[in-house]
């Protein structure tokens, strides 16, 4: 009779635990519970460039605005917009114009519980919190490649991995004219996970030796919940103009 009482209660006490497995965290982290969500549910269409009718203002795989070529305003991350995500992954009557996302399919209770919990963390500075990451997290790696150039271009080629399989997203630094014909140090590649290329405008810009460095946010919070630095930078070596 021990026994039996002993069986059924630790069944009781595995049941009851894996049901607490499917609740929510009640303050998610953009690392750990947000950015898998989105990854699987909404940056197909919601990156850069987006995809289909996606606002191109927004992007969900990045938390913080990032800096891109074509823009000269950063695109506004999903941090900004996590009241915004939240309303928009349920039906509402009080919004019956709006698709709901993802669409054509409903998320799963989870899910939505992480989005609905991360919206209302939002507070003063109207962005919802990074949150702590994995104690574990590895940093994301870069490899840049030149590929080819001529008198007004030069080619490169890059892979961004992550040994942790998280959404990488980032910008390569070097010299370009600024609006006023101005040399500066400032955006001239947009970086994500995987492998891409880009053109580098090279008019202009006079002969010499001009750095190149990157910064990658895999979602780690790098510096602390007061920092705003959460990247890693990466010295690329010299970029070499004859």
């Amino acid at each position: 009779m021990r026994a039996l009482a002993l069986i059924t209660t630790l069944g009781t006490t595995l049941g009851l635990a894996a049901c607490g497995l499917d609740d929510p965290p009640v303050q998610p982290s953009w690392q750990v519970d947000v950015m898998p969500v989105l990854a699987a549910n909404c940056v197909r269409c919601h990156t850069y460039p987006t995809l289909g009718f996606a606002a191109p203002g927004l992007r969900l795989d990045s938390y913080d605005p990032v800096e891109v070529v074509e823009f000269d305003a950063p695109i506004d991350g999903a941090a900004h917009n996590a009241t915004l995500i939240a309303q928009r992954i349920q039906y509402s009557k009080y919004r019956p114009g709006l698709t709901v996302m993802p669409p054509g399919r409903e998320m799963g209770d989870y899910e939505i519980g992480v989005l609905r919990n991360w919206g209302g963390l939002v507070d003063g500075s109207m962005m919802a919190p990074r949150g702590p990451g994995r104690a574990d997290n590895r940093a994301p790696e870069l490899t840049l490649t030149e590929l080819g150039r001529d008198a007004s271009y030069v080619v490169f080629g890059y892979e961004v991995r992550d040994a942790d399989r998280d959404l990488v997203v980032g910008s390569l630094y070097g010299p370009r004219l600024d609006a006023g014909n101005r040399l500066v140090t400032d955006v001239i590649g947009d970086l994500t996970s995987g492998r891409g290329t880009f053109a580098v405008s090279l008019v202009g810009i006079a002969a010499g030796s001009y750095e190149l460095t990157a910064r990658l946010d895999d979602g780690a919070d790098v510096d602390g919940p007061e920092g705003t630095n959460d990247f890693v930078e990466l010295s690329l070596g010299m970029l070499v103009l004859p």
